[in-house]
């Protein structure tokens, strides 16, 4: 479904898209209090408290019909009136309320097939217009009901008589499959504890890293007891078992030789990877660990450390903080052992896999302005995590994987403003991911990203405060977080986090290295703006071109400033009004984007527009 779809015009269109009456229901009219009743239901549900723009969208659509006002429902109205736009906002230029009434209609949709499937008032916007429509569903042979009582005013529109759809009774069978299997076999929350299985058998057809923590043993006086080990496994597994990409074996479903033969030398091998630890007591009452990781294919060590200092008894769960955060972080973080062994490993020996896709595509961004073909080993990217969602839709970190990857592409092909059909897509893709893996700290990133990024600085926000609840020790994660907070308004919060990520060893990228750019232009920070400099002027990306501008204007150095603005007129595709939606994708906060446009018109963004653009190519 395409929100170039949409109109202006506010009429419904002759199909609806949700709510379809199933067979056995019957039109009829519908009480003012039902459809309350109705909209309040909907509101309740997980999809809308954690989307306020959409309830707030959903809610002014059917509160102005039920006001006898759906003649006004055009999408300037809507988006000033229920989106927070401001009244200079023009639709031509800016998709956002076809954008949000694509997913109302999907958030609709889910809604009506699951939890709401039995309401007895379905709320309907058909695609072509704004004005909701009110089913009520009812017995075969219902009694009317009365009649909508209304100020004047045109009135709003109650579905008409109409007999039930094969293709509405069809999609919902489909629907109900899909939520079957989907359970079944991906994981979803409806089967609770068949989750695990299904959890690992996806990891096995995707070809995902495997990681076993072994028994932890103890020597000397003052070590651990045996008990007091076991709990220090568990918390490691615990630990390691929220990081993504990676299969961790639960206590006592150790790797056979059988398994590991399969693993490491099968049709798609696969990285394998044993963690174990010896506790040494020392004799001031304190104890060491050992930690030592071990690639089970060619039995090497490719990681240990010692861990000194630790106590035991009353302060025993200090120490295993430590030792949990220590060794996570080295080993399972994205720039970690566990990772960037098994990334190499995957491009190497099984580039046609899932993970192989997945490492291609982390290779790809990591390379971006070198020879990303050679990175990749020469896998196509794009059409690579295509395949892979189409082949496993259950896989929810490969549509989080795509929904960046098109996120990056979109920023570096030089256009800033995706077309509606593109930021749809990305959009469907990262709420994809977030609902196949609830649990997901990367697919939670990814979905905070894109709604930044789509101009939903409220709803990142509330992702991103999720993405960091559900690791807090996947610093790779929280430098994104960073990222979101700082382009959603947050700034000094999300300077300080995105920082405190890189002292815990998360990649310094050049997109990270614009976001603190921009926070240091928009504090003033000039020393923070001097450090940033160099680094920005080594990369050709349209946000680093971007920040470097903004850092200039605070250093007070006009004539590099108006270089780098002429230079970043000329890159984007659609010159200075390009450039003034990068700063509004980057910096939905009004007020920032307001002092970043007007910084870079004090350069000349304007004046460099009336000269012009030489011709592409």
């Amino acid at each position: 479904m395409s929100v170039a779809e949409d109109s202006e015009d506010g009429a419904a269109g002759p199909e609806a898209s949700v709510g379809t009456p199933r067979a056995g229901d019957a039109p009829q009219a519908v009480q003012a209090e039902a459809v309350r009743a109705a909209l309040d239901r909907v509101l309740a549900s997980a999809d809308f408290v954690a989307s306020p723009r959409l309830a707030a969208f959903l809610r002014f659509v059917v509160e102005s019909t039920l006001d006898g006002r759906a003649d006004a429902l055009k999408g300037y109205t809507i988006a000033v009136e229920a989106l927070g736009r401001p009244p200079s906002f023009d639709p031509q230029s800016d998709p956002i309320v076809r954008v949000e009434a694509t997913r109302l209609r999907r958030a609709l949709e889910r809604y009506y097939t699951t939890i709401g499937s039995d309401d007895p008032v379905v709320i309907d916007i058909p695609k072509g217009g704004y004005v909701p429509l009110f089913i009520a569903r009812g017995a075969a042979d219902p009694a009317p009901s009365a009649e909508l009582e209304l100020p004047a005013g045109p009135p709003p529109s109650v579905a008409p008589p109409r007999p039930p759809r094969r293709s509405a009774i069809f999609s919902a069978l489909a629907a109900l499959v899909v939520l079957v299997v989907g359970a079944s076999l991906f994981g979803a929350d409806l089967l609770g504890a068949r989750r695990e299985p299904a959890r690992v058998a996806m990891a096995d057809l995707v070809r995902l890293p495997l990681v076993e923590v072994r028994t932890f043993e103890a020597a000397g006086n003052g070590a651990p007891s045996a008990t007091e080990l076991r709990a220090l496994e568990e918390r490691m597994r615990d630990a390691f078992a929220r990081f993504d990409f990676t299969e961790v074996k639960a206590a006592g479903a150790g790797i056979a030789e059988g398994a590991l033969a399969e693993a490491c030398t099968g049709p798609l091998p696969r990285s394998v990877f044993s963690l174990a630890g010896l506790a040494e007591g020392r004799p001031d009452g304190s104890f060491s660990l050992v930690a030592r990781l071990t690639d089970r294919c060619d039995g090497s060590i490719v990681w240990s450390t010692v861990l000194d200092g630790l106590a035991a008894s009353d302060h025993l769960a200090e120490s295993e903080q430590r030792v949990v955060h220590d060794v996570a972080v080295a080993v399972m973080e994205g720039y970690g052992v566990v990772q960037v062994r098994a990334r190499a490993q995957a491009l190497a020996r099984a580039p046609e896999s899932g993970f192989g896709c997945i490492a291609a595509a982390f290779a790809q961004r990591r390379s971006e302005f070198g020879d990303p073909k050679a990175a990749t080993k020469g896998v196509n990217v794009e059409e690579c995590l295509t395949d892979l969602t189409r082949r496993n839709p259950g896989f929810a970190l490969g549509h989080a994987v795509r929904a960046e990857a098109m996120l990056y592409r979109t920023l570096h092909d030089d256009t800033p403003a995706p077309s509606e059909a593109e930021l749809e897509l990305l959009l469907d893709e990262a709420e994809r991911a977030a609902e196949l893996a609830p649990a997901s700290a990367y697919a939670a990133r990814s979905l905070a990203l894109v709604q930044l990024f789509a101009g939903e600085p409220d709803d990142a926000l509330a992702t991103a405060e999720r993405a960091l609840k559900l690791n807090p020790l996947d610093f790779d994660v929280a430098a994104t977080v960073g990222v979101v907070f700082i382009g959603a308004g947050r700034i000094a919060e999300g300077e300080a986090l995105l920082l405190q990520a890189r002292r815990e060893g998360a990649g310094a990228t050049p997109f990270r290295d614009a976001f603190l750019a921009l926070a240091a232009f928009i504090r003033g920070d000039l020393f923070a703006a001097q450090a940033l400099v160099p680094q920005l002027t080594l990369h050709p990306a349209v946000e680093n071109k971007l920040a470097l501008a903004l850092c200039l204007h605070a250093l007070g150095r006009p004539s590099d400033e108006r270089e780098v603005v002429v230079a970043l007129v000329h890159q984007t595709a659609d010159g200075a009004e390009g450039v003034r939606r990068l700063v509004s994708r980057l910096l939905p906060s009004k007020d920032h984007a307001a002092k970043a446009i007007s910084a870079l018109e004090s350069a000349g963004l304007s004046q460099e527009a009336v000269v012009g653009k030489p011709p592409r190519g």
